[in-house]
């Protein structure tokens, strides 16, 4: 038995990690108004996405790899001699990755292949792959790396921050937010996810409040959790994450804690300003 990890474009894993423990990556991709379309972070990075956004005039739209590319993916998987990948893919909730893959694995011939949706996206997505692939390490059967995974769904889980509700609500990515909507002037809105669907929390006036109060919801997510890695996520206001993450290793200075960034595809969803802190209730092994 080779075991093989797919995972999607928005875990948002280094370069460095993908590399060191070969795992394949199915990229998503942005278009803007002007018709330009670029695969992340292969034709744009995530700078050049937030520079781009500013002066577009629309909402980027996001596009999820076609079935053809996981296809590609699993015969060439085949043709290495893997018997099994894990795919590991952002929320189905927000995106129809898992579902294509699943489709796709349907079709495919010789090699199984084993589908897992995270329910979140970014490092706390990554978090799933890093763990799948400490296992395969371990010489752990797919069966019992799904197992492990789905007890992992129950502590993890993150909150988030944006600016406005603009990106979130025009992309249909924000569930149960009508209430808010006019209301939110002057409020920054505390979101978060809730079975893979990104739903209001809570809306405060400033926004050091709303990232004070990200980090007290986290508090109450995990406390009775044995282990804890906690993931600092930010977008494009590198002032707000130096300061969140630095109140985070304050707050928690007994958990493992890594800062990481949103990617172009989830950008385009929460807008300038997104920010989240992510948790898992497991020792992720994050080098």
């Amino acid at each position: 038995m080779k075991i093989a990890v797919l995972t999607d474009s928005t875990s948002y894993l280094s370069q460095t990690l993908i590399d060191k423990y070969n795992i394949r990556v199915a990229p998503l991709s942005v278009t803007f108004d002007t018709g330009e379309n670029f695969v992340e972070n292969e034709s744009i990075s995530r700078l050049e996405f937030y520079d781009k956004m500013k002066t577009s005039k629309t909402i980027p739209t996001t596009s999820q790899p076609a079935i053809g590319t996981f296809i590609e993916h699993f015969e060439a998987l085949r043709g290495e001699g893997y018997t099994d990948v894990i795919c590991i893919f952002l929320s189905s909730g927000i995106s129809g990755c898992y579902q294509t893959a699943t489709q796709a694995g349907e079709m495919i011939e010789g090699i199984n292949v084993h589908t897992f949706d995270s329910k979140l996206a970014a490092m706390i997505e990554g978090s799933y792959v890093l763990r799948a692939i400490e296992m395969v390490e371990q010489g752990n059967k797919p069966d019992q790396i799904l197992e492990e995974l789905n007890r992992m769904i129950d502590v993890t889980g993150a909150i988030l921050m944006v600016d406005d509700l603009k990106n979130l609500q025009k992309s249909g990515r924000i569930t149960g937010a009508q209430a808010w909507i006019g209301t939110m002037l002057k409020m920054k809105p505390v979101l978060k996810f809730d079975d893979g669907l990104i739903v209001p929390d809570e809306k405060v006036r400033t926004k050091k409040r709303a990232l004070k109060k990200i980090i007290e919801k986290v508090n109450e997510h995990i406390q009775g959790f044995d282990e804890v890695t906690l993931h600092v996520v930010v977008g494009d206001i590198e002032e707000d994450g130096e300061w969140l993450y630095n109140e985070v290793q304050k707050t928690f200075p007994q958990h493992k804690i890594h800062k990481s960034y949103f990617g172009p595809v989830v950008a385009a969803h929460l807008g300038s300003g997104g920010i989240a802190v992510g948790y898992v209730g497991r020792n992720i092994r994050l080098d």
